[in-house]
Parts: C-alpha cells; structure tokens; sequence
C-alpha cells in the first residue's frame, strides 16, 4: 500500500529535526512558504503538521506558527544488556506471575502493566457493524466448525497482507489460532520433545517462558540489545556449544525492550535454520504497529525451506477477545494442524468471520493508520514524563513500534518489591523479573503506552 503524501513530508520534517536541523523550539516554515516550495498543497502540509503535533514532535502556537517541541537537553541512555551466559536450566516462571498483581476493578486504579490496548483504541462502530452483518446470514453456518486449519478466505487474505513485508506466505501453510500462544505451543509441540532445549532472547516475554514451562523444555537465553536485538553470531555460539531443537524468536518490537532486528540479520538467522535444520518460531504480534513510513520485514520473508514458522494475530491490532492469531508452520503445517485440531479442533467460525470481513474491507487498514498514530503519541507523552520524574540514573528506551518501553532504574531500587506499594497506590507496572528465566532486572520495569491518554495517567506516572 503506497504511503499518503502528507506521511512521507512529516516524516522528512520528523527525519530533520531528529538530525538538528531544526532545532528545540525553532519556528517552522509557515504553510505559505512550503505551498510555494514545495508545490504541495496548504491541506496536505497542514495533514503534516497535524500528524507531527499527535507525535509530540512540533506545537501550534496562536498567530505564531508551528515550532518543534522543546525536549530535554540530556537524554536518558538506554537500558544495558546483560551479557552472554550460554547454559540450559529448566524455567520456573509461573509461581512468581501468581505472587504478583496487575490489575483492580477499582476505577481509580491506573494499569501500565498490561499490554492489551485500550478498547476505546479499536474500530468499535466497524466491529459492530461487520458483528452484525455476520450474524444476518439466514443459513446460520457460522454456528458450525470450521475446518482444522481455520477458515480458508481469511487464511487467503493473511497470505496477501504478507506481501507488505516480502513475506510470499502461501494459504496453504496457514493454520488459524486461539492467539499467537496457542501458535507458538502448537510451533513448539511439533519440532520439540520434554526436556529439550529451546532458545529464546533475554529479556523474553514472561508468556512464552510459560509455554516453556508448560512443556517441560529446558531453555537457553542469549541477551538482546535495546535496539538491534539478539546477534546472530552468539545465536551461533549457541548452536554449536548446545543442544538446541528450536529457537523462539520475536523479530519486531521485542516485548519487554522493543528491540528490533535488522534484515540483515533475519536473512542470516533465516539461513541458520535452514543450514543446522533448526526451527526458528518467529513472533511478530507486533509487526504490524510500527512507527516509521514502512512496515518491517520479517525473517519468514528470507525463509526459502519452511524452517521459519511464522505467528502472528489480531489480539494487539484489532479485537482482543476474539483470539484469532495464526502461524504459518512451513514445512511443519501438518504437524501443527494436527496439533491444533487436537487441542480444541477449530478456532471460532464466527469470530474468523468477522475479522474477515474487516480485513477485507479495509476497515483494518484504515485503523492501523489511526491506531499508529495514537501510539506513537503515547509514546511521546510517557517518554517525556519518564524524562521529566523518574530518578537520577534512570535508562529507557525508545522503540519504533509496538506497545511498551523497558526502564532500568538504579541498582538499589527492587521493583518487584516497589510494585507492592505502587499497587496501594492504585497504580501497576510490570516488574523486570518476570521478564527473566534466570531472576535477573530486578530492578528493571516495564511500562505499556497502549492506553488512551488522559490526565490522571501522568499524575500516577509522574508520582
């Protein structure tokens, strides 16, 4: 899909001030003067700015003008990553997910633990609507079973959404899920057996951890880098001083630290499974909410063999509740159908159904621009407050898409501890600890942006 003009001239405006070429507080050329140099027209450059303010990058000032955002002066480091212990230990994660709160019923309370997105974020009139519409069918055979590998033209339209990312998936490879968990346990009961040892990235999300622990896997963790994410020679390392069976992989915006890997890297990592005949299950829930003017590849796209089994959903993007998530199992989409059709058969008909009808729509398309844009913003406002409160010594991150910032705070500061008292306090975050299959980040935290902004918000983040 080609990108609107007034993206791709705010993000060369966004490109300039991030180079210093327009500096803290400094007026903008008026909306005249670029009309006049640049022949684009006082409504596409006024769309510019506006995206531009929702990005927190420039504000309007009444008969002033446009101006870039004043920014602090010292910006926070990033987080450090731990460095490379390779050894297999058996994981131990969910006793301490038990122990730990995330969340009240109580209306005052603000959560910055979970990484599900405000519902008021989502496209509800279409939801409704398209609900609807599905529901009128007269015949009713939306109430039957769909077939193990999930519903056929959804899969078709998933396979299309794939060239945006050079992914050239096939339908038939597709097997449609309860959410990328029940996509990932299926990847891995297919290629693993107990007590193998699969490889993951440190810190991981403390979900896939569980799925480990579940089926008694022995893991193995190499450290991610904040930005660059895992490096492709210690995944070799890892192959070639331990038993590894399969590898869990997120590509995109790595849930807790955001971290992204470069193409360069997932061609390689795509030719290592190929090369040692070692599955990679690659993660990309978050592909989709990216920041920058173009959606990231993915190392399925550099998958020549079927090694690469791909998962995805539309729990962070479009309809939580629905659990329609998907993998494209490569040359394991047998198994894995197998798999998942012995679990509970089939993923809801009607709920496929529905996403059906938005994908194909393009009602999900038009979200995800808007959805983007709000997070992005999100972003922005809790970067700042971070900046502007947390204590001396404080490191963050700054990712270019999905849903959370990864926060190192001084050594002294336990936050599994903290969290206790943030929590009497009506407020929760995601203590590092859980990220970590070994007990390490204890004083790491991470914080999710994917609600929707209001006042009180910063009054709990800034206290």
């Amino acid at each position: 899909m080609k990108e609107p003009i007034y993206i791709t001239f705010a993000n060369r405006i966004a490109k300039m001030i991030d180079d210093g070429i327009f500096k803290p507080g400094e007026k903008l050329p008026s909306l005249r003067n670029l009309h006049m140099k640049k022949g684009l027209s006082i409504g596409t450059i006024l769309q510019s700015f506006n995206y531009l303010m929702d990005k927190g990058l420039i504000i309007s000032k009444e008969k002033s003008g446009y101006f870039v955002n004043d920014r602090p002066s010292e910006i926070l480091p990033l987080p450090k990553a731990l460095p490379v212990s390779l050894s297999e230990r058996s994981v131990h994660i969910d006793q301490l997910l038990q122990k730990l709160s995330f969340d009240s019923l109580n209306k005052t309370f603000v959560s910055f633990s979970s990484s599900l997105p405000d519902n008021r974020l989502f496209p509800f009139n279409s939801i409704k609507r398209v609900i609807q519409q599905t529901s009128r069918d007269i015949s009713g055979s939306y109430l039957g079973l769909e077939s193990r590998n999930g519903n056929k033209n959804l899969r078709e339209e998933i396979a299309k959404r794939s060239l945006l990312w050079k992914g050239l998936i096939h339908a038939d490879e597709l097997v449609i899920t309860n959410g990328t968990t029940e996509a990932i346990l299926c990847c891995l009961k297919a290629v693993t057996k107990p007590g193998d040892t699969v490889l993951v990235q440190d810190p991981c999300y403390y979900g896939v951890m569980q799925i480990l622990e579940c089926l008694n896997l022995k893991v193995a963790t190499i450290p991610s880098h904040p930005t660059t994410g895992i490096s492709v020679d210690n995944v070799k390392e890892a192959f070639e001083k331990l038993s590894i069976k399969a590898c869990v992989i997120v590509s995109n915006f790595n849930n807790p630290d955001g971290a992204s890997i470069s193409s360069e890297a997932k061609k390689q990592l795509a030719e290592l499974a190929k090369i040692n005949h070692i599955p990679i299950i690659e993660d990309d829930i978050y592909g989709e909410l990216f920041f920058k003017s173009s959606r990231p590849d993915t190392i399925k796209s550099y998958d020549t063999d079927g090694w690469v089994m791909y998962c995805s959903s539309f729990t962070k993007t479009l309809i939580p509740g629905f659990r329609i998530g998907w993998c494209a199992a490569g040359k394991f989409v047998d198994q894995v159908a197998r798999i998942k059709s012995m679990h509970n058969h089939s993923t809801s008909t009607f709920n496929q159904r529905v996403v059906l009808q938005l994908v194909n729509s393009g009602a999900f398309e038009k979200h995800l621009q808007k959805f983007r844009l709000e997070l992005h913003k999100n972003l922005n406002h809790t970067i700042s407050i971070i900046e502007q409160y947390f204590p001396a010594g404080t490191k963050i991150t700054r990712p270019n898409g999905g849903l959370a910032i990864w926060i190192e705070l001084p050594e002294s500061i336990n936050t599994s501890d903290f969290q206790e008292k943030a929590i009497e306090n009506n407020v929760s975050f995601a203590p590092g600890e859980i990220f970590s299959s070994k007990g390490d980040y204890q004083n790491y935290i991470r914080i999710s942006y994917c609600f929707l902004w209001e006042k009180k918000l910063k009054m709990h983040l800034s206290n």
